[in-house]
């Protein structure tokens, strides 16, 4: 910040100054909080919500995401009943799209604003995991005291990125409660759930955009997008979700030039089990360089078993 006289000052918050928790999204959040938003933690917050005919407008963007998403919201919200957890959709934007929500909630939905059309982008409201889900593109879990404002130090939070079919952040499911660390013990199985959510989302979105293609996988899921590629008849690739792009690279101007994954690929209605696994073997032995350590992790199966089907089908 620059005082009179045009001299560099350093932020200093009202309140105590947080202590950044250790490495991880919540750090590099918190981070971004003190030197980049220079935003004071005890300073008091409410989200600005977006008037009516705003909301309409702005979440039209949004429609075939919501869409897609909803019973899978309420899908979570049966499962979490009992631990005092409410289901939010946000768009890229951090805007909340949806709620799912018992009476139970409402008296915090209406105190912070967690409702349709409520703007929670990381750069005002400060760590959350709606914003910072968004903002990093990661999961995250913010317990007690873990959000950036002193405000929201009981709020619990669970939130996943999820991904479009081109890509791209669509935007967040997030599960919160103002229960402070009441579901620590079991947060990795929460958050577990969320991530199957999120990437049950992801791949209806893309299988959606891609109705006249295959989709294959190009490994076991491991965070919050699927590794799924689409590829016509002539085994071109025509698509790639977020997780598949990152492990090939691949950018919308190499899917455009149609990229061939599955060279000998049979162009008739039906193709065998037996031809389809030997082109993603060699595919995913492509892709790892010929490492079969690796190539065997991403197919999810043994290297001695990867081994065993390598030579069955003659690759070398």
């Amino acid at each position: 910040m620059k005082a009179a006289g045009g001299k560099d000052v350093a932020f200093r918050p009202s309140g105590p100054v947080p202590k950044i928790p250790g490495a991880g999204e919540v750090a590099k959040s918190w981070q971004r909080c003190s030197g980049s938003y220079q935003l004071d933690p005890s300073q008091g917050w409410t989200a600005d919500v977006l008037s009516g005919a705003e909301f309409r407008h702005v979440s039209g963007r949004s429609a075939i995401f919501l869409r897609t998403a909803m019973p899978e919201m309420r899908q979570v919200f049966d499962l979490v009943q009992g631990l005092g957890l409410m289901v939010l959709l946000a768009d890229p934007d951090a805007m909340i799209l949806a709620r799912c929500i018992d009476e139970a909630h409402l008296p915090v939905c209406r105190r912070l604003q967690l409702r349709e059309g409520a703007l929670w982008h990381e750069e005002v409201a400060g760590t959350n995991g709606i914003g910072t889900a968004v903002q990093d593109c990661c999961p995250v879990f913010l317990g007690e005291g873990e959000h950036w404002r002193f405000c929201f130090s009981l709020l619990a939070s669970y939130a996943v990125p999820i991904f479009d079919a081109q890509g791209r952040v669509a935007g967040a499911i997030n599960l919160a409660a103002f229960n402070g660390d009441t579901t620590r013990p079991v947060a990795s199985l929460v958050l577990d759930t969320l991530l199957q959510a999120g990437r049950r989302i992801e791949e209806q979105l893309f299988r959606e955009r891609h109705g006249s293609d295959r989709v294959l996988t190009l490994g076991v899921a491991k965070g919050c997008s699927a590794p799924l590629v689409a590829i016509n008849n002539d085994g071109e690739v025509t698509g790639a979700t977020y997780a598949a792009r990152a492990l090939t690279g691949w950018t919308d101007d190499m899917i455009d030039t149609h990229p061939n994954l599955l060279t000998g690929l049979e162009t008739r209605g039906e193709i065998s089990f037996q031809k389809a696994e030997e082109n993603v073997i060699r595919s995913a032995l492509v892709l790892s360089q010929g490492n079969a350590s690796v190539t065997a992790r991403s197919l999810g199966i043994s290297r001695a078993t990867l081994y065993r089907k390598m030579k069955a089908m003659g690759i070398r």
